[in-house]
């Protein structure tokens, strides 16, 4: 009995330490925020943007530059998981491995002067004079059947085209005859007719759908799980100074005037200066910012355990 106790025990403190593992790992991942930084510049002499994303034991980087062009990675705890190994010559093989390699230029030629040299060889074409023609039956009868026989062969063609012809009279017609263009409109109308009234039905089923008191609660929970995401991925640090010219004075002061619009959402970290007296574009952007993934799931997770929000997704699919 003591040994059945002890091992009961045992087992009940390591199911403990699994589920305190597994509940401060589902508290990490909802209260560790994802940091993301993203950074451009540009000017004269160089072009460069990155892309820092780091989250618990995981980081990914991406970038562009002038020289490496597009360059992306992958670390778990310092160690780089992707993209792996760099291509060379010996992962995508040599010409060792394939045999030597023709230049398409060199195949043309070597295939141009084979096909020359074999349709000569095989050119066995006589060509025989207007007043020498080929005896075509000679050893078949006297010459009145032989023109004959050729006057037959002449015509023959002639008339399996004629006879073709009077036998199987032109499609568009047979079309015509059978199908008359107002059945084509009728048939047309019809049509349309029926895929409105298909749209005014799914329509009115939309209205009802929308008038229901649970659908309207999962709504507006629905846009306050969307509020708290942007609120979420808004950055928090940002700077950033832009230096624009345009072709002329007049097509500068027009492109200002419309990015000043959304001068509420960039007025307070991005500062645009205009020239009016040259063609030119330089910026450096610096954006940093945190999610947590807290903020929207746990409201999510709320929303997906009331019985409005099925009540709701049974009525769509209804729909």
């Amino acid at each position: 009995m003591t040994i059945f106790l002890t091992i009961l025990k045992v087992l009940g403190i390591i199911l403990l330490v699994i589920l305190g593992l597994i509940l401060l790992i589902i508290l990490l991942v909802l209260f560790t925020p994802i940091s993301y930084r993203i950074s451009a510049k540009h000017n004269d002499e160089e072009t460069t943007a990155g892309l820092r994303v780091k989250f618990l034991i995981i980081k990914v980087l991406a970038g562009y530059n002038n020289i490496d062009k597009l360059w992306y990675e992958g670390r778990i705890l310092g160690f780089k998981i992707f993209p792996g190994k760099d291509e060379s010559e010996d992962d995508i093989g040599s010409d060792d491995e394939f045999g030597d390699v023709m230049d398409i230029s060199d195949y043309a030629e070597d295939y141009a002067e084979n096909y020359a040299e074999d349709y000569a060889e095989d050119d066995t074409t006589e060509y025989i004079a207007p007043d020498n023609p080929p005896k075509i039956l000679e050893d078949s009868g006297n010459s009145d059947n032989n023109a004959t026989r050729i006057e037959k062969i002449e015509e023959r063609p002639v008339e399996k085209k004629e006879k073709i012809q009077k036998e199987s009279p032109h499609q568009e017609d047979v079309l015509e005859e059978r199908i008359p263009i107002t059945d084509k409109i009728y048939d047309k109308v019809d049509d349309i007719y029926d895929k409105t009234d298909k749209g005014l039905t799914k329509l009115d089923h939309i209205s009802q759908f929308l008038d229901r008191p649970f659908v309207e609660k999962t709504i507006r929970r629905v846009l306050r799980i969307i509020k708290r995401l942007l609120g979420t991925i808004k950055p928090k640090k940002s700077k950033g100074y832009i230096r624009m010219g345009l072709s002329s004075s007049a097509d500068t002061g027009m492109w200002l005037g419309r990015i000043s619009v959304f001068y509420p959402f960039y007025g307070k970290w991005l500062r645009i200066e205009p020239d009016f007296y040259n063609k030119v574009l330089w910026g450096d952007i610096d954006i940093r910012g945190r999610i947590y993934l807290f903020r929207f799931i746990l409201p999510v997770l709320g929303m997906l355990i009331t019985r409005d929000f099925w009540r709701t997704y049974k009525l769509f699919k209804k729909i």
